[in-house]
């Protein structure tokens, strides 16, 4: 009897705070529609999108946007992790002429990314730069080219943004438990991610392109 009504009071919670929540998630979703129609983005997208993660179901991701030609996407995106579950906004997009092989700089206060497992990691010398950010790295000559000065700037001034790169695809990723908090209603995560597009394929050293260029779907590093 007394189990009975505890599944009872627990079921009557979750419906009270899901409807509480409800208007604050319809606001969400409003702000970030109107967010993405400013850049041309429409209300699809496909898991295939974010193919650097690998195989994923369609259900994990919520509010989607993509580019006409797909060349940037955007989405929430939320995996079952055993008894937890992961909660991060997406952007992924291409930077033509260059193919990098798989870096990753994740924020040191990130538990887990949304990419599983990784290269060697790898120090810079930047001592504020290693100190907030562990970076990984297949071939760490593209990543130091990578990480210029602008570049490392460019990640201390996005606050909690992390990226993953391979090839001309980039995959940036904010871990929503782990952000400051802010209004519910307010789409931050996605205008952190827009802020780091506009800054990111601008500031890719001109040396990155020459040294690894993208010839034909091939890898042509340069001796």
């Amino acid at each position: 009897m007394a189990l009975s009504v505890l599944v009872v009071l627990i079921s009557v919670g979750v419906f009270v705070a899901s409807r509480r929540l409800a208007p604050l998630v319809r606001a969400r979703q409003q702000a970030i529609a109107a967010l993405c129609a400013q850049r041309g983005l429409v209300p699809v997208a496909e898991s295939s999108d974010f193919a650097i993660l690998g195989r994923i179901e369609p259900r994990w991701l919520s509010n989607c946007f993509s580019s006409p030609d797909h060349a940037v996407t955007i989405a929430d995106f939320i995996r079952p992790a055993g008894k937890n579950t992961q909660f991060f906004s997406l952007l992924t997009f291409a930077v033509a002429g260059v193919n990098v092989p798989y870096v990753e700089v994740a924020r040191r206060n990130l538990i887990a990314g949304p990419v599983m497992g990784g290269p060697p990691t790898l120090e810079l010398e930047s001592t504020e730069f290693d100190k907030r950010f562990i970076v990984k790295a297949k071939d760490r000559r593209s990543a130091v080219m990578l990480l210029d000065p602008g570049m490392m700037q460019l990640m201390l001034d996005c606050q909690e943004v992390s990226f993953d790169m391979v090839s001309d695809k980039v995959l940036a990723f904010i871990n929503r438990h782990t952000e400051p908090k802010h209004q519910p209603a307010e789409p931050v995560e996605f205008e952190m991610l827009f802020r780091f597009l506009d800054g990111f394929i601008p500031r890719v050293p001109d040396l990155l392109r020459s040294e690894y260029p993208y010839v034909n779907g091939i890898q042509g590093v340069r001796d």
